[in-house]
């Protein structure tokens, strides 16, 4: 299952619980399908989370054929741009449900304490794309053990992402990553146990009921709301002009 987007919202300070976490979070689910559906076209699940005290609030999409989602990709070219579609995708996503969020709770937009748009799937494959693309470029310029070195980092990363997708979803992507100047992705070394890649933390973040289960356990850490809900398909994904700023890609 392939997160592709994540608002994450932190309230800080905020006291909710009972009836108010109740209603709260039956609002998070209401918006975030909403917004979900019209970004989507829906086929995807929609999953809130939410922690007392100093309100955490996570309202995740999740999909098992992620690169389904925006149709046939034919080349690489066709492969980064859809990436870089799902990247702005997701930060709509979040954009669109903190809003709303935050006004039924009653927090002003410039007090919320954290505000995060989590690019998930997506921009880890964007990431690697782009990595791999100033690869080619200065292939020329370094040695055989310095290729073969970020070949190396770069495995480590697709295989973080291939663990959140489908058998057919991680043969596509290998394929549409193979470049003219470089060994394809079967072929990149393995990397190194002690230099395996230190994910991010929103990479590390666990899919819907298997996040950090330590967390849990801490009283002010309590679960106070979790809903998963199945988005039916709706139509076509919503169209809409594409954005002049890409430089939340790097996120």
């Amino acid at each position: 299952m392939a997160q592709i987007a994540e608002a994450y919202i932190h309230f800080r300070p905020y006291s909710s619980g009972g009836r108010k976490a109740e209603l709260l979070g039956k609002y998070a689910e209401k918006i975030a399908v909403q917004v979900a559906s019209e970004i989507y076209g829906g086929d995807v699940l929609v999953h809130i989370e939410m922690e007392e005290g100093s309100l955490k609030t996570r309202m995740a999409v999740a999909t098992i054929a992620a690169l389904a989602i925006y149709g046939h990709v034919a080349d690489y070219k066709g492969f980064k741009e859809s990436i870089g579609e799902m990247c702005a995708d997701a930060r709509e996503f979040a954009v669109d449900v903190c809003g709303p969020f935050s006004r039924k709770a009653g927090v002003e937009l410039g007090d919320i304490y954290r505000f995060e748009r989590r690019l998930k799937t997506p921009g880890k494959l964007y990431r690697i794309a782009s990595s791999l693309e100033k690869l080619e470029r200065s292939v020329d310029e370094l040695s055989p053990k310095a290729v073969q070195k970020e070949l190396a980092r770069l495995r480590g990363e697709l295989d973080a992402a291939a663990s959140d997708l489908t058998p057919r979803d991680i043969e596509n992507v290998e394929k549409l990553l193979n470049r003219p100047k470089l060994p394809s992705p079967q072929k990149w070394p393995k990397p190194e146990p002690a230099k395996i890649l230190v994910r991010r933390e929103e990479d590390m973040e666990l899919p819907f009921a298997m996040r950090d289960v330590r967390e849990r356990a801490l009283p002010s850490n309590r679960i106070v709301f979790q809903s998963t809900t199945q988005v039916p398909r709706q139509g076509r994904i919503r169209l809409r002009p594409p954005k002049a700023d890409q430089s939340f890609l790097d996120d």
